[in-house]
């Protein structure tokens, strides 16, 4: 764990070794950080994303979640998830701790997603991807309560669907 500053380009690099879920140890090095306490806050977050200990922010989970459903969901589908997350849930939770999130923190998310007047379909979608997170992160990771079950769900599933009349 090494935060160093390069004299020729006046940026910051940092430098770490983590451990893998294999045990064994990697390098990692990034370069080009404006300042000392970014290159820093990149080293702790690194750290806390290969321990997978839930105190990350939910961005960096979003990352973890992500490498995991890789070789289980398709391709267009991981990229319908990450557009959703990065567009609608990252922007207003993005740098709370997944540890740290309420149900009340939800529920403001909710309203907020609420008043952009998406359809009640498109809420229900957002919402899950949600609770796919926070699912992932206590079956998967021990994330110790999940504040998506405490809450009731926005939307509808069939909010568009005709009602047939016999």
């Amino acid at each position: 764990m090494a935060v160093s500053k390069d004299t020729e380009k006046g940026t910051w690099t940092s430098q770490i070794w983590v451990e893998d879920w294999q045990g064994k140890k990697k390098h990692k090095k990034k370069r080009g950080f404006s300042s000392k306490k970014e290159a820093l806050e990149w080293e702790c977050n690194t750290l806390l994303a290969s321990k997978t200990d839930m105190n990350m922010k939910l961005a960096d989970f979003v990352e973890v979640y992500f490498r995991d459903k890789d070789g289980e969901l398709k391709q267009r589908t991981i990229r319908n998830k990450r557009y959703m997350i990065e567009h609608h849930i990252i922007p207003l939770l993005g740098n709370k701790a997944m540890d740290g999130i309420t149900p009340a923190d939800i529920i403001q998310w909710q309203n907020e997603i609420r008043s952009k007047g998406f359809k009640e379909t498109y809420q229900r979608m957002l919402q899950n991807q949600m609770t796919a997170l926070f699912t992932h992160a206590a079956k998967i990771y021990n994330l110790k309560d999940n504040p998506c079950t405490k809450v009731k769900r926005m939307g509808r599933a069939d909010a568009d669907k005709k009602q047939l009349q016999f």
